[in-house]
């Protein structure tokens, strides 16, 4: 049930949250709105044992909605890097998950299952190098264009991260530099010219590399 939970989190928190929900997000009624958009991503994994997992998935979402809501009001007044504020956000929600999970289910063992639900912790690091990378990464190289960038950047991150994780995974890393160093000329150097994106060229390549890292940890 953890992977189950942490992919559906990576969705809620992730897939479902754009830009324009990031700056509703500083409202209660956005912050509601992002809150369920989670809980609505993980409503389907507990569907089945609704009755004994509500009170833990409350506290999933309360849990969660007064993180972000903590980073919302801290993050201007801490003066801190904003990748901080978000690994330490992250945390958070993974490891109250985890403490769901040991609660309801009594087993400390099941955080560690991973072969009882491979394709639920392979999605899992495939949302990880694509969604939260593409978010992560511009926020630790170039914050102030992260809410100003194109949709672009993101899309070719994601896209890039994809292919050279499954590269790695299927066992082929020597058609990776060959496919980084196309992927390269041929799209990150022309975004890269776009002022807005001074540090694409460096998110690009750390995105491939922490992919390939990914990729042959599933391998």
């Amino acid at each position: 049930m953890f992977y189950r939970l942490i992919l559906a989190h990576l969705v809620g928190d992730f897939v479902l949250q754009n830009g324009w929900l990031v700056r509703r997000k500083r409202t209660p009624a956005g912050l509601a709105l992002h809150v369920g958009l989670v809980g609505l991503a993980m409503l389907p994994v507990v569907w089945g044992k609704i009755e004994t997992w509500w009170p833990g998935m409350l506290l999933i979402l309360a849990v969660h909605a007064a993180a972000d809501g903590s980073k919302i009001r801290l993050e201007p007044r801490l003066s801190l890097p904003p990748i901080l504020p978000f690994l330490v956000d992250q945390a958070v929600h993974g490891l109250t998950i985890a403490a769901v999970v040991v609660l309801i289910e009594r087993d400390g063992a099941s955080l560690a299952g991973t072969s009882a639900d491979p394709i639920w912790w392979i999605a899992s690091v495939y949302l990880m190098a694509t969604y939260a990378l593409s978010i992560a990464l511009p926020l630790w190289l170039d914050p102030p264009s992260l809410m100003r960038r194109s949709p672009t950047p993101r899309l070719v991150l994601i896209g890039a991260s994809a292919l050279v994780l499954t590269l790695a995974w299927r066992g082929l890393p020597l058609l990776i530099p060959v496919v980084g160093l196309g992927l390269y000329q041929a799209v990150a150097r022309r975004v890269a010219r776009n002022p807005l994106t001074p540090s694409f060229a460096i998110e690009f390549l750390a995105a491939l590399v922490l992919a390939a890292s990914l990729g042959w940890g599933l391998l």
